[in-house]
């Protein structure tokens, strides 16, 4: 799976896409000038923002969205390169997180991503690095 941002993001946006790939795994790349069509190769999560805070969470398969996240961010630590996360939650949106992100829910890991239909938490050793307060879904399934 691959992180990228929208075109010309603020320096918050690019610090929270860098961290959100080091807790994941997941592979950042610098957008530039690329279209979204050179990202068709498979899973792919564009995160935009608000008013210079990233706040967008759109998750692509072959150029489709298919789940969209509107959430307000807090970062807590800074995070290193760790073992992949583990989801954790029962509601829609966690069973969607984990088919966009290919990650089990439930069993044994030092990350955890923690989902309710309010929040989005990225634990680590039980101590939440990264924070989403969600505002809106949209996607199969959600209304």
């Amino acid at each position: 799976m691959k992180v990228t941002t929208a075109r010309k993001p603020s320096q918050k946006t690019r610090t929270f896409c860098k961290r959100l790939s080091k807790f994941t795994g997941w592979e950042y790349i610098t957008r530039g000038k690329s279209s979204l069509s050179s990202f068709d190769d498979g899973i792919l999560l564009l995160v935009g923002e608000s008013r210079g805070n990233p706040a967008n969470f759109k998750f692509f398969l072959n150029g489709e969205c298919f789940l969209s996240i509107r959430a307000n961010v807090s970062i807590e630590q800074n995070i290193a390169p760790g073992q992949e996360p583990v989801i954790e939650g029962d509601s829609a949106l966690a069973h969607a997180l984990c088919n966009a992100t290919g990650f089990n829910i439930g069993g044994n890991s030092d990350r955890v991503i923690r989902v309710s239909d309010e929040r989005i938490e990225f634990i680590h050793k039980d101590v939440a690095l990264i924070v989403l307060k969600v505002i809106g879904i949209r996607g199969k399934g959600f209304a």
